[in-house]
């Protein structure tokens, strides 16, 4: 699979993100999705109408059971063209075997009612794969199958919802004689309205089969970037070309490097395999042991996990008093379910105005979030870098300037977000992990300090990660600007 050609952009995505880019890609494409569709379904519609010329139902159930035989023409076109492949209706029609009978004998009995037949139909189709190893490949892929059961229901629904209102639409556009005789059981006319419905029926299903597709292919795709790190190996596939001649000279020196220090587990695994023994006051257990104290260790900081108290309601007290053999009458028990659905309905709009409230005076700034004291000690370091007061100077801009009097950029950025850090965790008293990253930094300041610190925050933290990161550092003229505003923010809170 040739990702460079891929179409879309290849990132981490939730099951639910995968489906809303499966519905961008059937948009952009769907008339030609939507011709193919018609090519497929149109002959066994045809079929059905001369098979049950007498029962519209069966014609539309006919119809409806055979819709797995249209979608396949639909995933392999779309799998060409999302690597940048055209393809004709002649050359998809030459490839009719290979389109259209992998699987399709179970796709239509054992499997037609499957919820998730969207997401493993490219495991047969577009990987080949047969019996257990096509079972062992959907059981992988199956991470995505609760949104892809969720894709069938919602897709279903909507073709009954859009036939429905057709039908509908058309009758109340008629007049009042005609529309009764229409809905007068074994009039003349209805057989007529029946196959219009069947109409209606079939055009909701091409206009919904395009998404339902394209939307099982999403989830297929992310699933496989999940599990094979499509993210990661596409950067490296485009940055491989730099890497030529002497580069990857250095490059093959480096790995052997890397893996000459590597822990000598593997090698010790090795020769205990063999029969010798390598280091042998390393025994298995006691290396066993070892990791599980570090793994607890490392669990054992405050950053992997929270304390959470929930709260509930019992009764004390007897129970309430009933009248031994009286049998409640249907309508008292319609009444007694009433009043619970009332009670339920106003509890629930009392507790979503609540929530309503709190949200809006929390993000409208009216109060800040409140925080557990005692969570955890206050950070010394971030991004290992000191942030103690005593470890920077007592006039941060003039230091910061005199660093750019001597060229040092780079030295005049550190200091300026370190002292920025320290001062939001030494003076205004904000908690922010050791193990935060930039971002989450800046998420955190956003979330709890005013909006024109944010501000000169963000401006401050992307100016520090292109230093820092892209080794693209800012014009000296930038960042005095920046040590001037960021003095005189810091001093006036000094004054106050």
């Amino acid at each position: 699979m040739e990702l460079e050609r891929l179409a879309v952009n290849v990132r981490s995505r939730t099951p639910w993100e995968g489906l809303d880019l499966g519905f961008v890609i059937a948009r952009h494409w769907f008339l030609p999705l939507w011709g193919l569709w018609w090519l497929t379904a149109l002959p066994v519609a045809g079929l059905a109408l001369l098979v049950f010329h007498g029962s519209p139902g069966w014609a539309a159930v006919a119809v409806w059971w055979f819709k797995p035989l249209y979608e396949p023409a639909l995933l392999y076109w779309l799998s060409r063209r999302l690597f940048g492949e055209s393809l004709s209706v002649r050359e998809l029609a030459g490839e009719w075997r290979k389109v259209l009978l992998p699987r399709l004998l179970h796709n239509l009995t054992l499997w037609r009612l499957g919820g998730r037949r969207s997401l493993f139909l490219p495991v047969a189709q577009l990987e080949g794969l047969r019996g257990a190893e096509r079972r062992k490949r959907a059981g992988v892929l199956g991470g995505g199958g609760s949104a892809a059961f969720w894709l069938t229901v919602v897709c279903s629904n909507f073709e009954g919802i859009l036939a429905l209102g057709a039908v509908l639409l058309l009758t109340s556009l008629l007049p009042e004689s005609l529309r009764s005789a229409l809905w007068t059981p074994y009039s003349g006319v209805q057989p007529a309205l029946t196959w219009l419905a069947n109409g209606f029926w079939l055009l909701a299903m091409s206009l919904i089969a395009p998404f339902y597709v394209a939307g099982g292919f999403s989830l297929y795709l992310n699933r496989r970037s999940q599990l094979e790190a499509w993210d990661l190996e596409l950067p490296f596939r485009r940055m491989a070309p730099r890497f030529r001649g002497g580069s990857a000279v250095a490059l093959v020196c480096c790995a052997v490097l890397a893996l000459t220090l590597m822990p000598v587990r593997g090698a010790h695994a090795a020769q205990q395999a063999s029969g010798g023994e390598v280091f042998g006051a390393i025994s298995e257990p006691t290396y066993g042991l070892q990791v599980r104290r570090a793994v607890t260790k490392v669990l054992a900081a405050p950053v992997f996990g929270r304390e959470k108290v929930e709260h509930y309601w019992k009764r004390v007290g007897p129970g309430p008093k009933t009248d031994a053999g009286k049998a409640l009458s249907v309508f008292e028990w319609v009444a007694y379910v009433a009043d619970l659905l009332k009670y339920l309905l106003m509890a629930t709009a009392a507790l979503a105005l609540g929530w309503l409230l709190v949200y809006t005076l929390r993000h409208g700034g009216r109060f800040p979030r409140r925080r557990r004291a005692g969570v955890s000690a206050v950070a010394t370091t971030l991004f290992g870098m000191p942030i103690t007061p005593d470890s920077l100077p007592a006039d941060v801009a003039g230091a910061v300037r005199g660093l750019l009097e001597r060229e040092s950029s780079r030295d005049a950025l550190s200091l300026l977000y370190r002292a920025t850090l320290a001062h939001l965790v030494n003076d205004c008293r904000m908690h922010i992990p050791e193990s935060a990253t930039e971002g989450e930094c800046r998420r955190l300041v956003g979330e709890q300090r005013p909006a024109s610190e944010a501000a000169l925050f963000g401006r401050l933290t992307d100016m520090w990660t292109r230093c820092a990161y892209a080794h693209a550092p800012p014009d000296a003229a930038d960042i005095a600007a920046l040590a001037d505003d960021w003095g005189k923010r810091y001093r006036s809170e000094g004054d106050a």
